[in-house]
C-alpha cells in the first residue's frame, strides 16, 4: 500500500521539475514467446496493459500518456483502455520495438514533451515510487534507467551450453523500465542510426553516443511478462491466484 499523501507530495515535486513530461507505454509486440496476447491477460479486474498504465498514471498523474499498440490491435485497445484512461493517446507501433518507441516519442513530442518516460507494458507491477525515482534521478543527465543489481552467479556458455567461464558480477546490473530521457538527447542519439538498425534498449544508444545515463536502483519487484510461467509469478506477486 502506498500512502496517498506521500504520492501526492512526490507528484507535486515531479510536476514542478518536469512540466513537459510525457509517459510512453509500449505494447506493440507480437508476444511470440507467449501463448496468445499476453497484454490482454487479466490481473484481477485489469488487463496487464491497463495495470502498467495505472502505475504510470499514479506516478505522474498530470503527464500526458501515449499508448503504443500493434496496428492490428489499435481498435481493440482503444475500446478496452479508453474508458479507464480517457486522456491517453493510442498510436500504432511498428514491426520492431525500436520503431514502436520512435512512434510513441514522436507522438509525445507533438504533445509538447521535452522529457519522455518510456515503459514496457509487459512490466505491469512497476511501483509508482520507482517511476518517480527514475524521473527525479534524471537530474541534469541525458537519461536515467531503472536497474537492479545482479545477485546470482553469472556463467558464460558456448553454443552447446557448455560453461566456459564465470563472469565477475561486481558492477553488473540488469536494465528494467521505465527509462527516462530528455527528448533532444534521445533524438541526437538517433541521428546516424539507419532506419533498419535495431535496438532493444534506448539507454544503450545514448551510451554509444557518449551521453550521460544514470542508473537508478529499483526498490520494488518489477518482473517482465515474457513466457507463460512469468504470468503465474506476476499474479502471485500481485496477490491474485496464478
Amino acid at each position: 500500500h502506498i500512502p496517498n499523501s506521500k504520492l501526492k507530495s512526490e507528484n507535486s515535486k515531479l510536476k514542478t521539475q518536469n512540466s513537459k513530461l510525457c509517459c510512453v507505454c509500449v505494447g506493440a509486440g507480437r508476444s511470440s514467446r507467449f501463448d496468445g496476447d499476453k497484454l490482454s491477460r487479466m490481473l484481477g479486474e485489469r488487463t496487464v496493459f491497463a495495470a502498467a498504465l495505472r502505475a504510470l498514471e499514479t506516478a505522474c498523474p498530470s503527464a500526458p500518456m501515449v499508448v503504443v499498440a500493434a496496428p492490428e490491435k489499435i481498435d481493440f485497445w482503444r475500446d478496452r483502455l479508453g474508458p479507464q484512461f480517457p486522456r491517453a493517446l493510442v498510436v500504432a507501433g511498428g514491426a520492431h520495438r525500436h520503431q514502436s518507441v520512435r512512434a510513441g516519442v514522436t507522438a509525445a513530442v507533438e504533445l509538447g514533451a521535452e522529457v519522455v518516460v518510456i515503459h514496457d507494458a509487459a512490466r505491469p507491477l512497476v511501483d509508482p515510487r520507482d517511476v518517480q525515482n527514475v524521473v527525479r534521478g534524471l537530474g541534469d543527465a541525458d537519461g536515467a534507467v531503472l536497474i537492479t543489481r545482479v545477485t546470482d552467479t553469472v556463467k558464460r556458455v558456448a553454443g552447446d551450453n557448455m560453461v566456459v567461464a564465470t563472469v565477475e558480477r561486481e558492477g553488473l546490473c540488469l536494465a528494467l523500465t521505465p527509462q527516462v530521457f530528455r527528448v533532444p538527447s534521445l533524438e541526437a542519439a538517433w541521428v546516424g542510426l539507419g532506419d533498419e538498425e535495431e535496438w532493444t534498449d534506448e539507454s544503450a544508444i545514448l551510451e554509444r553516443a557518449g551521453m550521460r545515463v544514470l542508473g537508478v536502483i529499483s526498490r520494488f519487484p518489477n518482473p517482465k511478462l515474457t513466457t507463460p510461467p512469468d504470468l503465474a509469478l506476476i499474479r502471485a506477486l500481485a496477490g491474485f491466484a496464478p
